[in-house]
């Protein structure tokens, strides 16, 4: 048995216009004739039917009532801009995983291929159809077709459909029963949303459009194989599926009547939302729920005179009133099977899920995050993530968009003149209503309203400092509280991107992150130049009014590069530093790690690396039995008391070491503290010095070893800085500071 549809008629193969259906008569013809033989060919409409009889292996007790010869109808559009469909006419064809939902009266059509047409379209072969028509039927037979999708085959679509979008509030107030509200932004209604509410942005009511929602419960119902063609045939189906479906609507269709939405003149369209579980036919296992739409061109009122409780008005009376409700009806469903539905494509609005799901995200995070600066930056950082599913978000500038702004900015020139933090939480509910964004215009180092920006910091469960600021940065680390912070910058040339995440315990804060970053640049040959020179010019005649030159394309792929390592870095618990640097062959990621050890000083805390510990303890031994030592950069910041130690250089060529004592020598110091300090963009200076002491002697100092840090101290008041000592011996390591000894715990 083939499907042979009315006003279809044979043809000769070389009537076909379709190359793939040409293609596969000839393969069942020639190569396929051992396990497939030809029936006939056909036109119907602007389809190419070819039909044949494929032999199936299967196995001795298969699971679903597949015969060893099946009968199969492949459909080709003659233009060849759709798929092919493949039907399967017997009427008693079992109902399997991957089987397209198809309209009342047309035959079995099997999924055999997933994948977009305009994907593989250019190189499909008749052996490869083949091959997958006798590989579908095969593992139907052994019960390994997984997921039961019921999707609509594009072959039958109607010529016109609509697109159904439900809004984020619609299933609340379908949860509720409440009423939904619907509208269009087109005069056609091809895009028809649905909600719980009417939006601002929506005026006019002149295509008034009834939605009516009902749920099935899964227990109670057998999987949907034919989509219904008219209302008597959906009605059937809800019914044996234990929905009271003409209660329901004629009560939706009475509060649609009675709210006078059937009064005047316009276009009235009905759209019959049904939630219906996916159940797998072999196990009865319950997947996702999927609401489909069932929409017709019959209005509410027409439905309800169909259904035998509303009159048309013909009285020529209140002529704006279309229809009354009649006394003592008898409701029925028979005058409705000739009000044809057509099944319509729902969509969910873009939410967190949604975007997770489409980003590939594991699901989405909830979790708030303060975003400080809401510049090129943090523009763009924020939309991407949120485009992922990733966080609600609030946002603190206290900054105008300008107009050379938008060269690098997401926001556009209608947003100039006005706040960035504002521009940009209302760029993000334009992405999806759910970010739950806040907007703060306020300085966090100079705050007007602390008692407001402290609320939304303790409100956060993540904080990210993308405002390119020092101080900023370190003001995030210094905030009290469990909130893990994060820190993504551009370099001043664009050509790089820089990541920080704390661990989520706090071990490592963005300070200390901030220190094993430039020991790095310290260190990194390769970024000799991450902090070099930068191309600036002015956007006013001030002579402060300073921008550097960066292309879009470069603050494109870099805040893609942040995004990415910071939805990947807060799903796990780790600390992590990442330098991405962009050249001709692509980008280079520099990824950081490290422990801090921490002694103190006379108050202060000194802080280093625990890769600089153990470079200066391989200095001590590759010098042994001399002493050795040389000049310490880093940083000082006397709010906080905290030296940061970030590396050291080579001894001066004329230094002299000896068993007993160490002389740090003169040649070339002062360049190369300079090139050390401009490499890391001048955040580190000289800050002291360090020298070893020999085998069998501990890291107390020696009386000369506290008239050298005497010495040193007064030089270092010339700057108003303190001086630094760092004693390095076999077992253990002391810290002088300006003169005051105290030793560390390790």
């Amino acid at each position: 048995m083939y499907w042979q549809p009315e006003g279809s008629d044979v043809v000769d193969v070389q009537e076909f216009a379709n190359p793939l259906a040409t293609a596969l008569h000839d393969y069942v013809v020639g190569p396929g004739e051992s396990y497939a033989t030809l029936g006939e060919c056909r036109r119907f409409r602007e389809f190419d039917l070819l039909s044949f009889d494929l032999v199936v292996e299967r196995p001795q007790r298969p699971v679903y009532d597949i015969r060893p010869v099946e009968s199969l109808t492949v459909c080709f559009a003659r233009t060849g801009s759709m798929s092919f469909a493949v039907l399967v006419a017997r009427p008693d064809f079992p109902d399997t995983p991957h089987q397209n939902l198809m309209p009342e009266g047309f035959p079995a059509c099997i999924c055999v291929d997933d994948r977009p047409w305009q994907d593989t379209r250019s190189f499909y072969t008749a052996a490869e159809l083949m091959g997958r028509l006798s590989g579908w039927f095969e593992k139907a037979c052994q019960g390994e077709l997984h997921g039961a999708g019921q999707p609509l085959d594009p072959l039958f679509l109607p010529d016109t459909f609509n697109q159904i979008i439900l809004k984020n509030d619609f299933w609340e107030a379908a949860r509720l029963g409440s009423s939904l509200f619907t509208w269009a932004v087109d005069k056609e209604a091809q895009c028809i949303f649905i909600g719980g509410s009417r939006p601002s942005s929506v005026a006019g009511d002149d295509i008034r459009l009834m939605a009516f929602h009902c749920a099935i419960e899964p227990q109670q119902m057998k999987r949907m194989k034919r989509a219904p063609r008219d209302l008597g045939q959906l009605s059937d189906f809800l019914v044996n599926a234990g929905v009271d479906f003409p209660s329901l609507l004629q009560q939706s269709i009475k509060d649609w009547v009675n709210g006078k939405k059937e009064i005047g003149d316009g276009k009235r369209i009905t759209c019959l939302l049904v939630t219906m579980p996916q159940i797998d036919p072999t196990t009865g296992d319950v997947g996702t729920c999927e609401t489909v739409a069932f929409v017709t061109a019959y209005s509410p009122g027409e439905i309800g005179e169909k259904m035998g409780f509303l009159l048309r008005n013909v009285s020529g009376e209140a002529k704006e009133v279309n229809f009354l409700p009649t006394v003592g009806a008898h409701v029925s469903m028979d005058g409705v099977r000739d009000v044809p539905v057509t099944m319509s494509f729902v969509h969910k609005e873009f939410d967190a899920a949604g975007a997770a799901r489409l980003s590939g995200e594991p699901h989405a995070d909830e979790r708030r995050i303060v975003m400080i600066g809401a510049g090129s930056a943090g523009s763009a950082i924020s939309e991407i993530l949120a485009r992922q599913g990733l966080f609600k978000w609030t946002i603190v500038d206290d900054d105008t968009l300008l107009p050379h702004n938008v060269a690098r900015h997401t926001l556009n020139n209608q947003f100039v003149g006005r706040s960035k933090a504002m521009g940009l939480a209302n760029r993000l509910m334009g992405v999806r209503d759910d970010v739950d964004v806040r907007a703060v215009v306020d300085n966090v180092l100079t705050p007007v309203d602390k008692a407001t920006l402290d609320q939304q910091i303790g409100d956060a469960e993540l904080i990210l400092d993308a405002s390119a600021s020092v101080p900023v940065s370190r003001w995030a680390s210094d905030l009290s509280g469990t909130a893990r912070r994060l820190c993504a910058f551009f370099t001043p040339d664009g050509k790089s991107a820089v990541l920080m995440i704390e661990d989520g315990a706090r071990s490592l804060t963005l300070r200390d992150l901030e220190t094993l970053y430039l020991r790095e640049i310290f260190m990194n040959p390769s970024l000799a130049d991450h902090l070099g020179s930068v191309d600036r010019m002015q956007y006013t005649g001030a002579c402060r009014a300073l921008t550097n030159k960066i292309p879009m394309a470069s603050i494109q792929v870099l805040s893609g590069l942040i995004a990415a390592g910071i939805a990947s870095g807060v799903r796990t618990p780790d600390a992590a530093v990442k330098i991405w640097t962009m050249n001709e062959d692509g980008v280079r990621i520099t990824p950081v790690s490290g422990n801090m050890t921490t002694m103190t000083a006379d108050g202060w805390s000194v802080v280093l690396p625990a890769a600089l510990i153990d470079e200066l303890r391989q200095r001590r031994l590759t010098a042994l039995p001399s002493e050795t030592g040389g000049p310490l950069m880093g940083m000082f910041d006397f709010e906080r008391r905290r030296v940061d130690v970030v590396g050291a250089l080579p001894p001066p060529s004329d230094s002299i070491g000896t068993p007993s004592s160490f002389t740090r020598g003169v040649s070339r110091l002062r360049t190369d503290i300079e090139n050390a300090a401009a490499r890391t963009g001048n955040q580190i200076r000289y800050i002291g010095e360090w020298h070893s002491h020999p085998v069998g002697r501990s890291s107390r100092p020696s009386g000369t070893d506290l008239e050298q840090i005497r010495q040193l101290r007064d030089a270092m008041e010339l700057d108003g800085l303190p001086a630094v000592s760092l004693i390095v011996a076999e077992d253990d390591m002391s810290v002088l500071l300006a003169g005051t000894r105290r030793l560390s715990d390790g």
